[in-house]
């Protein structure tokens, strides 16, 4: 026998209580006198042996009834064999899939009240006295806590569909340390949801000896969905009059073919763009939409597919910024005139030219141009800037020994040294051309449509060699093995090197067709664009195109729902950062200030593919901790209950205990006549 609260036990000291009483019966005698006493021997006598059996009799219904209740308390409990059932008190841990995939119908309504309907059932099998836990997949604070078995059932009623969609090794992780903090001996474990294969990584949950986690599948049926699985804006910048090709990555996670289904594009608020579509059953495809910007700031954008009965991923919203000039500053003694001709007339660069370092945070393209003298604190200041997001076009001054080339060299390696950089070694002064270009890389994405072995290749009169120490990508590679053009990473931030100077003397680089979109990209893809859309749920920061205030009042964040809260506004490497706690729970355009940030659905929930029983069965063979309830449709309450083949005594131990004192009534009564 097993006792669930096996402490009342110490109320068995009771018995002591009427024992002593019994023992030490403290009623006072007097005497009375008779003349003749011969005729009361033989009836004193008599009463003597039926108070004493009385005595006793009452002593036994007394201490009968005491243990009986204290037993009662302690909550005995037969167990069957093969139970696993311990000596303590129990803690029931209950998780709900509340996601959206929940909301699929099923034979008696929606996935999430056949849930509802489980869980209820799985309460009914414990006593009131144990404590429960009801979690859902947002896996919020508020549910660390212990309910009753009423404000369980409560909670169950209160449950509505959520976006999250957590793994099912973080939610057995969250019901773990939680009942791990109870103490109690009997630990239960309940997974009701659809087990959605996204989802469902059961060979990530590590094994645990002192739980019993039970599966629950409900009976889930694949239904066809189609989806937006993401959106890719191929574009360095966005100005008035430009074009923005939105690229929509749809998916069909169905049975069926779709066939002319249309795709819209909303920007404002209006439509700006229609496609149809047709897509294979299980098939992926690339849908380009496109628009005109038409006017500068902040552009709110949704792309809508029209499909049916799952619609929470039938949006994708986005958000860009438009119309702000790229700040470029070209510092050097002599100003260079081919970028001066190329930047000069753009309205998309702001390009300006000065023979001192600058205010570096006001920029976001520096071109150092032939530097000779570089002192360590602006070297500093360079180094810190470019790996902070900064980008830097380093043109070094020529290495000829008539031009001072020593003094040049000396001026820019430590500043190389300090980015990780590889840095400038001897001056080769031979005429040879370029070789290879990375059609690959970032700084020519869009700009050619294929690969050309008629593209007409600078030439070089003299460049410097560079040491192998430091990681480089080549962009233009020279016939000798050596670069034009290497691009280094630095942080957050790029550097670009070139090893020649942009002059006639040394290379006709700057003549060729390949400078344009070399030097212009340069600028353009400084400034790193902020994501156009995030997932909600997520708990990355997220850096702010804007600054604020720390001294003044917080800005809100809120949507044309009327959602209105405070962010969470931190600087974390010199930049902005909003960092979510998932006070987020609705997909739309949000507004922070001047600034507008888009949020979306997760698309977890949108791959509509489940595990069976039997694949749940393969999952978890062998395992001890984990159990699988196969018969769905028969009541949990009495599967519980014989799975885990405990009878209660307790109800027993009250009828004992009233019929202990029924019977101590019973006694007194008769013998009083």
């Amino acid at each position: 026998m097993l006792f669930s609260a096996p402490a009342f036990l110490w109320g068995l000291l009771a018995l002591a209580i009427p024992i002593a009483v019994h023992l030490f019966n403290f009623r006072r005698y007097r005497k009375v006198y008779f003349s003749n006493v011969d005729r009361l021997e033989e009836l004193r006598t008599e009463n003597r042996r039926h108070s004493t059996l009385r005595q006793w009799l009452v002593l036994l219904c007394r201490c009968l009834a005491i243990v009986a209740i204290v037993l009662a308390f302690a909550r005995p409990v037969l167990p069957s064999r093969g139970s696993n059932l311990r000596s303590g008190a129990t803690v029931v841990s209950i998780y709900i899939d509340n996601s959206f995939s929940m909301e699929n119908a099923s034979a008696d309504g929606s996935l999430l009240d056949e849930a509802r309907r489980k869980a209820r059932e799985i309460a009914s099998a414990y006593s009131p006295a144990d404590r429960f836990q009801l979690l859902s997949a947002d896996l919020t604070g508020q549910q660390m806590r212990w309910l009753g078995r009423d404000e369980l059932l409560d909670a169950i009623d209160a449950l509505v569909p959520s976006p999250a969609s957590p793994l099912l090794s973080q939610v057995v992780a969250r019901q773990r340390e939680f009942m791990a903090q109870s103490g109690a001996a009997n630990r239960h474990a309940y997974v009701v949801g659809d087990f959605q294969t996204s989802v469902s990584d059961i060979e990530a949950i590590p094994a645990d000896s002192l739980s019993l986690f039970t599966l629950v599948p409900l009976d889930a049926t694949g239904t066809d969905n189609i989806y937006i699985d993401s959106i890719r804006l191929d574009a360095p910048a966005y100005f008035v009059g430009s074009s923005v090709t939105v690229e929509v990555n749809l998916r069909n996670d169905g049975r069926h073919d779709a066939e002319k289904l249309p795709l819209r594009l909303y920007i404002d608020g209006r439509e700006r763009a229609l496609a149809t579509v047709d897509l294979a059953a299980g098939a992926t495809g690339r849908v380009p939409l496109h628009f005109t910007l038409d006017r500068t700031g902040w552009i709110d954008g949704t792309v809508h597919v029209d499909d049916y009965p799952v619609t929470f991923d039938d949006d994708y919203h986005f958000c860009l910024v438009a119309g702000e000039p790229i700040r470029a500053v070209e510092v050097g003694e002599h100003r260079n005139a081919n970028l001066a001709r190329l930047f000069d007339a753009d309205s998309v660069v702001a390009y300006t030219a000065t023979t001192v370092l600058p205010q570096l945070d006001d920029y976001d393209f520096v071109v150092l141009h032939q530097p000779r003298r570089l002192p360590s604190g602006e070297a500093q200041l360079l180094a810190q800037w470019v790996t902070d997001g900064g980008s830097l076009l380093l043109v070094p001054a020529t290495g000829s020994v008539a031009d001072g080339g020593a003094t040049a060299v000396g001026a820019v390696n430590e500043l190389l040294g300090m980015l990780g950089a590889p840095r400038l070694d001897r001056w080769v002064e031979r005429r040879t051309r370029a070789s290879e270009l990375d059609y690959d890389a970032a700084l020519y994405r869009g700009v050619f449509g294929g690969r050309s072995d008629d593209m007409e290749m600078p030439t070089v009169a003299g460049h410097y060699a560079l040491t192998a120490d430091g990681v480089r990508q080549s962009i233009i590679t020279l016939a000798d093995g050596g670069d034009l053009l290497a691009a280094v990473p630095c942080g957050a931030g790029r550097l670009y090197l070139l090893t020649t100077p942009i002059d006639e003397r040394w290379t006709d680089f700057a003549s060729q067709a390949l400078f344009v979109p070399t030097a212009y990209n340069m600028a353009l893809y400084s400034r790193p664009l902020p994501p156009v859309a995030h997932t909600l749920g997520s708990h990355d920061p997220i850096a702010l195109h804007g600054s604020y205030d720390p001294d003044a009042a917080p800005p809100e964040l809120s949507d044309s729902n009327g959602t209105r809260l405070l962010p969470d506004l931190r600087h974390i490497g010199g930049r902005q950062m909003m960092v979510p706690h998932g006070e987020l729970t609705h997909a739309g355009i949000y507004h922070l200030a001047d600034e507008h940030l888009a949020f979306n659905y997760p698309r977890r929930e949108s791959q509509l593919a489940y595990l069976t029983t039997a694949d749940l069965a393969a999952a978890i063979e062998g395992r001890t901790d984990l159990t699988l309830i196969r018969n769905a449709n028969r009541h949990l309450g009495d599967e519980i209950r014989s799975r885990d083949g405990g009878r209660q005594l307790w109800r027993l131990c009250i009828v004992i205990a009233l019929l202990a004192l029924a019977a101590e009534t019973v006694v007194l009564k008769v013998y009083k006549r």
